[in-house]
Parts: C-alpha cells; sequence; structure tokens
C-alpha cells in the first residue's frame, strides 16, 4: 500500500508498507515495516537476509544498524532459524 505522492515529489520517495515475509496474508506488526517505494520496489520477494546483503542496500548504506526495529528483530530470528 503506498500513501499518496506529494505535489512536485516522485513515486520513489513515497512511504510504502512492506510485508517482511512475503505473504500478503501475514498481516502482524512483526511483518510490515514502513520503507520508500524504492526500498520496497528492490526487495521484490527476496527473503530480508538476501536484500539487506544486495547492492542496492550497499549503495545506499542500508545495513543491520540503519534498518527498523521490526526489521532488525526479523533479522535476527531468521539468522536464529538458519543456525
Amino acid at each position: 500500500m503506498i500513501e499518496q505522492i506529494p505535489r512536485g515529489g516522485g513515486r520513489k520517495a513515497v512511504a510504502t508498507w512492506e510485508h517482511i515475509i512475503n505473504d500478503a496474508s501475514i498481516v502482524t506488526r512483526e511483518n510490515i515495516a514502513r520503507c520508500c517505494a524504492a526500498c520496497n520496489s528492490s526487495k521484490g520477494t527476496r527473503n530480508l537476509s538476501d536484500w539487506i546483503q544486495s547492492s542496492y542496500c550497499r549503495k545506499r548504506g542500508i545495513n543491520e544498524a540503519t534498518v527498523g526495529d521490526v526489521v532488525k528483530m526479523a533479522l535476527k530470528e531468521a539468522l536464529e532459524a538458519d543456525a
């Protein structure tokens, strides 16, 4: 879901809601993060842990330290599940 595009603004900067786990039926605080449309589009259907390591994130300084708490928690849970 995207918010209204501000006058003179581009769609890339518009706030959107991203599903951390790519399943639209999981609508919980733990699975929804607010992000810009560009990041949402960049992530697409990739797993969060794959996306955070992408060249898109590296170029923009997006990493585990710069994301919101809900994303940090999801990344931590993904690491624990892989262990």
